[in-house]
């Protein structure tokens, strides 16, 4: 297959539907199919793995500087994508590179897939705009109509979508995880000592540092559970955002903040944990949740969201209320002073991590592919 992947974001930028779709077209590439990218620009070279890659200026986003609001598809793009002739456009997101790949699709009468990574309406409300939610769920619905498919990466995401009106074949991918980059072996008591010096118990999270993760919540259920046990607790905050210095303003006595943090250097960071104090509700899968279970971390979670897939009440971690820094906090309580429990959901978190396959994953969504272009007959 040829295969044109409209993106707004993507490596090297840091989240996880840039790492997602650096799998993606990876793994078409060792599969023997070709792979267009059209996407903000973010790199002075090609994509590696791409047939060509056409990067279109942009300018940050005021919310979230780490993606840009890129140009629409230009003159010479439209002209590498004609000569390129795509079996298939794939649109990975809602923004100007992905519209412009919608527009491209319908105008050359190829077969168009889409995906839904991200909850919108739920980040905005984080920052105050949770009345324009209707409004935006109906141009999210407009955006993914004329999909032949429409890609989610969790059951409850599917649910979501049908329950805001989408009618169209929704099918799910799932993602998987590295269960070597990410592993209980990168353990290292002085890694421990340089992230939370003399703490017995480490809690981590590792994320965006933003009002839509909820960490508000996290830090108040961290008071509680630091106020039962004292200094043998601590929290570590792995990444960046613009919530940075208001969390450092708000975080009780044990908080610790290291940055961003990627290659060993994030592995050793995750397995350097006990707990993974994940407390956003807004995920549509939630990547780090199944890193942190691969490093063998047991999760506390809300029960809300993509991580519902992934975190199993008395398997591989608790879920807890949304919005509840209460429950939350006993929960992390829980699991501090329950040694055992924690030591059975960390090793059942790690078992449940070795059959998230990205191999498997990725067969997968190459099968739905080829599913989208029978109409056609098209794809090779």
């Amino acid at each position: 297959m040829r295969i044109a992947l409209f993106t707004d974001t993507y490596l090297p930028t840091v989240n996880g539907v840039a790492r997602t779709l650096g799998r993606l077209v990876a793994h078409a590439h060792d599969r023997g199919h070709e792979v267009g990218l059209i996407s903000p620009r973010v790199s002075p070279d090609q994509a590696p793995g791409t047939v060509f890659h056409h990067q279109l200026p942009g300018i940050p986003l005021p919310m979230y500087p780490e993606l840009q609001l890129a140009r629409p598809l230009d003159r010479r793009g439209g002209d590498s994508l004609a000569a390129f002739q795509p079996h298939l456009v794939h649109v990975a997101t809602e923004s100007t590179v992905g519209w412009s790949g919608r527009v491209w699709a319908r105008a050359h009468d190829v077969p168009l897939v889409s995906s839904f990574h991200t909850d919108f309406p739920a980040y905005l409300a984080g920052y105050g705009f949770g009345g324009l939610e209707t409004a935006i769920w109906r141009v999210l619905q407009l955006f993914h109509c004329r999909s032949r498919i429409t890609f989610c990466p969790s059951s409850a995401t599917r649910t979501q979508l049908r329950f805001w009106g989408f009618t169209q074949d929704l099918r799910i991918w799932s993602r998987g995880v590295d269960t070597e980059v990410f592993s209980p072996e990168w353990r290292r008591q002085e890694i421990r000592e340089e992230m939370a010096p003399g703490a017995e118990v480490v809690l981590l999270y590792v994320g965006r540092l933003a009002p839509e993760k909820r960490l508000g919540i996290l830090m108040k259920a961290f008071r509680r559970v630091r106020e039962a046990l004292g200094s043998r607790v601590a929290l570590v905050l792995v990444g960046d955002g613009p919530w940075k210095d208001h969390l450092r303003q708000m975080a009780p006595e044990g908080v610790h903040f290291t940055g961003y943090r990627t290659g060993d250097a994030l592995s050793r960071a995750y397995a350097a944990g006990d707990i993974f104090a994940f407390p956003s509700d807004t995920e549509t899968f939630g990547n780090v949740v199944t890193e942190a279970m691969a490093s063998g971390l047991p999760v506390v979670a809300p029960r809300k969201g993509g991580v519902v897939d992934s975190v199993i009440p008395g398997k591989t971690g608790i879920l807890a209320p949304p919005e509840d820094p209460r429950s939350f906090g006993d929960a992390l309580l829980r699991l501090a002073t329950r040694d055992q429990e924690r030591e059975e959901l960390a090793r059942g978190a790690r078992a449940f991590a070795l059959r998230r396959s990205w191999v498997a994953i990725l067969d997968g969504l190459l099968e739905d592919y080829r599913d989208a272009l029978v109409e056609d007959g098209a794809g090779s």
